[in-house]
């Protein structure tokens, strides 16, 4: 089904198999019968010496390396198909998937409502804040992509901004993300390097900037909305 690597197995009749499919399958899918725990070192000895392409190639990648690097590669792959990064709320599941570099244009055509183009002194607006558990919207700027993300629990009002990029590329960027009153008199403000986004990390508050609610509530409207703005910068700047 793929490029064998090491381990290999045997089964009853001497078939090879690699463990990844040995994973998927409960019995040699050439002669049909049982599979054994038995190495073929033998050809193991030959994988090592072989190069592999990575498991991406048809997404674009086309690194070829040794074995024992491969991996390590694929793990960090650019070309790694990435799932859509809108969150999995109940009002919008997105099943789209693609690399880092369709992901912008995704979100253009299908989340443009989620998402806004960047400046550096524009004001917007949480609605209600007492109502709001989760508020996030995408930010394009310096052809980038950024994830930002407020969300309350209990007393607390967690503030994130993430980079989606490959790993390699985080910390490239700095966010500052101040609340402001309506009279622009008063505010609160945290500034943070961004880090690159996966899924996972939304359930990660302990890595979020905290504040407490019941300062940004002082900095409300009379309907209760909350202002602010996000400055984006490159490291070093």
């Amino acid at each position: 089904m793929e490029y064998m690597r090491p381990p290999i197995t045997l089964c009853v009749n001497g078939h090879n198999i690699c463990n990844i499919c040995k994973q998927r399958l409960s019995h040699c899918p050439t002669c049909r019968q049982q599979l054994l725990d038995t190495r073929n070192l033998v050809v193991e000895d030959l994988a090592r010496q072989v190069k592999y392409p990575c498991k991406y190639r048809s997404y674009g990648c086309k690194e070829v390396l040794a074995n024992d690097v491969i991996t390590d590669h694929e793990d960090w792959c650019w070309y790694c198909p990435q799932s859509c990064p809108v969150p999995d709320l109940d009002s919008q599941k997105c099943s789209w998937t693609g690399n880092y570099d369709q992901i912008k244009n995704h979100l253009k055509e299908k989340h443009r409502v989620d998402c806004y183009d960047y400046g550096e002194e524009e004001l917007r607006t949480v609605k209600e804040l007492h109502t709001v558990g989760f508020h996030f919207k995408f930010i394009f700027a310096f052809s980038e992509v950024f994830f930002q993300v407020f969300r309350r629990g209990g007393d607390k009002f967690y503030v994130s901004v993430y980079h989606i990029c490959h790993t390699d590329n985080a910390g490239k960027y700095k966010c500052k993300v101040e609340f402001i009153n309506t009279d622009n008199t008063e505010g609160v403000s945290v500034m943070h390097l961004t880090r690159s986004f996966n899924k996972k990390m939304m359930s990660q508050l302990g890595k979020w900037r905290k504040l407490l609610y019941h300062e940004l509530s002082k900095l409300t409207n009379e309907e209760g909305d909350l202002n602010y703005k996000i400055e984006i910068l490159r490291v070093g700047v």
